[in-house]
């Protein structure tokens, strides 16, 4: 266990008397004590010594405590003083506390009475050191992060750089604090995210209301950042400022690019001999090389069914890259309704095979959305596939739309299968499908729901899913409407 070290403590007095009293009362009181007779001596022993807290009379030769307090604060910025006074001169002790003193002890004085001015400056003083420590920590942690970091006061200006972002923006800390956030960073979304982080309480952000991604430069050139911001409050849970850290995901964008682009080539060139060899077991289940006994078709047939599977595969990556590659189709405004109707005529044969019922309930009139109607359709008719195919012999499948607050909604509940709640995230990422004894026999890819968000999210809207297992899911899309 370790003890903290004894104070030290500097008395400056012209007083011998004064001197040796104070002395005797602190050492008693375990204080390292050091004296001096003037200010020059006592500035001597500051630098000697290092004091924790110095006693100064106010009147000495010399030089004088306001002119010692001056010259040892330029030295020592943190420097902890109290100054002894008497009553003539109350008014210098006033501005020597102006100037910095933490406290004043008036001539003459008891023994307890000093004990208590000192135990108090020197509460004062450990209590502005760890401050002191703790900035300089931080300070130190978000210098040496590789991270960009970025604080900003609640009146929007900065109030920290690290170096990191300072570099990545060719500039220095130095010249961005101070200045207003949107005069410093080329991302006016990541101001606005600050100060949406700042006019809320923390309990009160949603998890993706202060998170986004930005880029700097073009081209091969570019570098991507995720963005995080998060408030700071006061005691009182006022808000004192935001901070928003950068992170650099780069080389995950890159990945992710080449990953797309090797998928997407090797895609591409199966679909060319999966159709060719297509086309010929076509040919022979129609007899053109001669009669085919029954088994014989049965192979064929369970040989095609499964090369249109990997056909299907091939064309829903192709699909996938294109759509992540921002190459979906020209924007224009989008008629929602007899999209809906089309998606529903489509599965309605396979919905009445299984006996189900496929209702469409639509508005008498909903708003136009931006967007690329075909990918649009793809939508629907995933989603409503999806209901048609996890939904059991004889169940129900209902298409709604409606408009909300300035958004174009749409749902497809069935009472099918359901999702378990741990699936339900990751339903939406490429290959993943729920395996269990009831969706083992379902065919599929993996990558429909995938498609849907990535399509839902391009067009700026989201999708929402409410599922119970034995129960059925909802998947709800919002949409931005186009303003009349």
């Amino acid at each position: 266990m370790t003890t903290e070290p004894t104070r030290r403590i500097l008395i400056v007095d012209d007083e011998e008397r004064v001197r040796l009293a104070v002395q005797r009362v602190l050492i008693e009181a375990g204080y390292d004590v050091f004296l001096a007779s003037n200010g020059a001596e006592g500035l001597a022993l500051v630098e000697e010594h290092a004091p924790d807290l110095v006693l100064v009379d106010l009147v000495m030769p010399v030089m004088d405590g306001i002119e010692f307090l001056d010259q040892a604060r330029r030295r020592f910025p943190d420097l902890s003083s109290v100054v002894i006074t008497g009553f003539a001169t109350l008014e210098k002790a006033v501005e020597a506390m102006k100037q910095g003193a933490d406290d004043f002890l008036a001539k003459p004085f008891k023994p307890q009475d000093l004990r208590l001015v000192v135990e108090r400056a020197l509460r004062r003083a450990q209590t502005l050191q760890n401050i002191s420590i703790e900035k300089s920590r931080t300070r130190a942690l978000v210098a040496s992060m590789r991270n960009g970091v970025l604080v900003v006061d609640a009146a929007g200006e900065t109030a920290l750089v690290n170096p990191g972002l300072a570099k990545l923006l060719g500039t220095t800390p130095e010249e961005m604090v101070g200045r207003p956030c949107a005069r410093v960073l080329p991302w006016p979304e990541v101001c606005e995210c600050l100060d949406q982080a700042m006019h809320h309480r923390r309990e009160e952000l949603a998890h993706d209301e202060c998170r986004g991604q930005v880029s700097l430069g073009q081209g091969d050139d570019a570098l991507y950042f995720q963005v995080s911001c998060a408030p700071f409050h006061d005691a009182r849970s006022q808000p004192v400022g935001a901070v928003a850290v950068f992170d650099d995901i780069t080389a995950w964008r890159r990945l992710d690019q080449y990953k797309s682009e090797f998928v997407s080539t090797v895609a591409h060139e199966i679909v060319s001999p999966l159709s060719a060899v297509l086309g010929q077991l076509q040919n022979l289940g129609k007899g053109l090389l001669g009669p085919l006994e029954e088994p014989q078709k049965d192979l064929l047939l369970r040989a095609r069914e499964r090369l249109e599977s990997i056909a299907g595969l091939s064309k829903d990556l192709l699909d996938l890259s294109k759509i992540e590659a921002g190459a979906m189709g020209q924007v224009v405004r989008v008629d929602m309704a007899p999209l809906l109707r089309e998606a529903v005529d489509q599965l309605m044969g396979r919905a009445q095979a299984k006996g189900q019922s496929l209702e469409l309930e639509l508005p008498a009139s909903l708003p136009p959305v931006m967007g690329v109607g075909e990918e649009l359709l793809r939508v629907a008719v995933n989603l409503v596939s999806n209901a048609v195919k996890y939904t059991p012999d004889g169940g129900s499948i209902k298409v709604r739309a409606w408009e909300d607050q300035g958004e174009v909604c749409l749902s497809v509940s069935d009472n099918g299968l359901g999702i378990p709640p741990e699936e339900q995230e990751a339903i939406f990422q490429r290959f993943h499908r729920v395996k269990n004894a009831d969706t083992r026999h379902i065919p599929g890819t993996g990558l429909g729901l995938a498609i849907v968000k990535r399509v839902v999210e391009s067009h700026g809207g989201k999708l929402e899913l409410d599922s119970r297992p034995g129960q059925g899911s909802t998947f709800t899309l919002h949409l931005p409407a186009v303003r009349q």
